[in-house]
C-alpha cells in the first residue's frame, strides 16, 4: 500500500511538471541570434529588428545579441538594419515549428554616402556662425516609446553648403518614468521632392544618455565634420534600450519638447527603421503645426 501511494505521488509530480513545461513549449517559438557585418563579422550593436505589418520588435544588445518571439507573426516579415548598412528582409512563413531558431544576419555595408560632399569640405574655410531653430510658440510635452524615432528639419535661410558645429536637444521630465532610455542622435539629408529625411549622415551610431529632467542637451559635432546642406538637414532622436530590459506598457523618459509657431509640417516620426510618417498635429486656432523643438549652430564662408 505504501509503495502504491508512492508511485501514485511521483506520477503526479510527472504529471505537474509536463503541465509547467507545457506553456513554455508553446511560447518558445523564437529567433535568437547575432547581427554581424558581413566582411569583417564584428557583431553590430543596436541593430534594430521590426515586424513590417505592426509597429513591434526588438534590437540587438551591446554584445550584438537579439531575441525575438515569432509566434504570433508567422504571416509577417521582418526587416533588420542598422546605419551605414544595407538593410535585410526576411519572412517568417517557414519559422513554424515550436522552437527556438538560431538565425544571424549579415548585413552589407552601404557606400552610398555623401563622401563627395564630406571631401569638398575640407577645403572649406568657416568665417561665420549661425544659429538656427524654427520659429516658436508655446512649450509642449511629448513622450515616446521605445524604438521610436522623431525627426525635425532645419532648413538652410542661406542655401549654402555649411558645417554643423553642434545641435541643442530640449528634453522634458516624465516624472512618471518607469524606465529611463537613451537617446541616438542621426542627422539626415532632407528629400525636398518627397518632403521627408533621405540618407543619414552620420556613419556612426551617436547614443547619449540624457538625465530625465527638463533641461537643454548641446551635442558638440563639430569633429564628425557633418556638412549642412542647400536644403537644410533633419536632426533624428531615437529612444533605445541597450539591454532590452524595459518591459510593454513602461512609461518612457525622458521625453521631448514641441512648439507651435511653424505654420509647416517640419515633423516626422519613424519607427525602428521602418518608415517615415508626417506629424500632423496641428493648432487650428493659429493654423500652425507642432514641431520637435530643436536648435543648431552651424558654420559657413560667409
Amino acid at each position: 500500500m505504501f509503495t502504491s501511494i508512492v508511485l501514485y505521488i511521483y506520477k503526479m509530480k510527472k504529471l505537474i511538471i509536463l503541465f509547467i513545461l507545457i506553456p513554455i513549449i508553446n511560447f518558445s517559438q523564437t529567433l535568437k541570434g547575432n547581427v554581424i557585418d558581413s566582411i569583417s563579422k564584428e557583431k553590430l550593436v543596436l541593430a534594430n529588428i521590426t515586424y513590417l505589418r505592426n509597429n513591434s520588435g526588438t534590437n540587438t544588445n551591446l554584445q550584438g545579441e537579439y531575441t525575438l518571439n515569432i509566434k504570433e507573426h508567422l504571416n509577417d516579415s521582418i526587416k533588420i538594419s542598422y546605419i551605414g548598412y544595407k538593410s535585410k528582409y526576411i519572412s517568417l512563413k517557414n519559422f513554424n515549428e515550436n522552437k527556438e531558431y538560431l538565425l544571424n544576419f549579415n548585413l552589407i555595408q552601404d557606400e552610398n554616402q555623401l563622401n563627395e560632399v564630406i571631401v569638398t569640405q575640407k577645403t572649406i574655410k568657416y568665417k561665420k556662425k549661425y544659429k538656427l531653430s524654427e520659429k516658436r510658440d508655446g512649450d509642449i510635452s511629448m513622450f515616446s516609446l521605445i524604438g521610436h524615432e522623431t525627426t525635425c528639419l532645419i532648413e538652410n535661410p542661406k542655401n549654402e553648403v555649411g558645417r554643423i558645429k553642434s545641435v541643442k536637444l530640449y528634453v522634458r521630465k516624465n516624472k512618471n518614468a518607469d524606465f529611463i532610455a537613451k537617446f541616438r542622435i542621426k542627422i539626415y539629408s532632407y528629400d525636398k521632392v518627397n518632403n521627408k529625411p533621405s540618407e543619414n549622415l552620420l556613419a556612426e551610431d551617436l547614443i547619449i544618455s540624457p538625465k530625465n529632467k527638463t533641461y537643454q542637451y548641446v551635442i558638440d559635432l563639430e569633429n564628425k565634420k557633418i556638412p549642412f546642406l542647400e536644403d537644410g538637414v533633419c536632426v533624428g532622436i531615437e529612444l533605445v534600450d541597450e539591454n532590452n530590459t524595459s518591459k510593454n506598457g513602461d512609461k518612457i523618459g525622458p521625453g521631448f519638447r514641441f512648439t507651435y509657431g511653424e505654420n509647416k509640417q517640419l515633423t516626422w516620426y519613424n519607427y525602428r527603421d521602418k518608415g517615415w510618417a508626417k506629424n500632423d498635429l496641428l493648432n487650428k486656432k493659429s493654423n500652425s503645426m507642432s514641431n520637435l523643438m530643436v536648435s543648431m549652430t552651424v558654420l559657413m564662408e560667409n
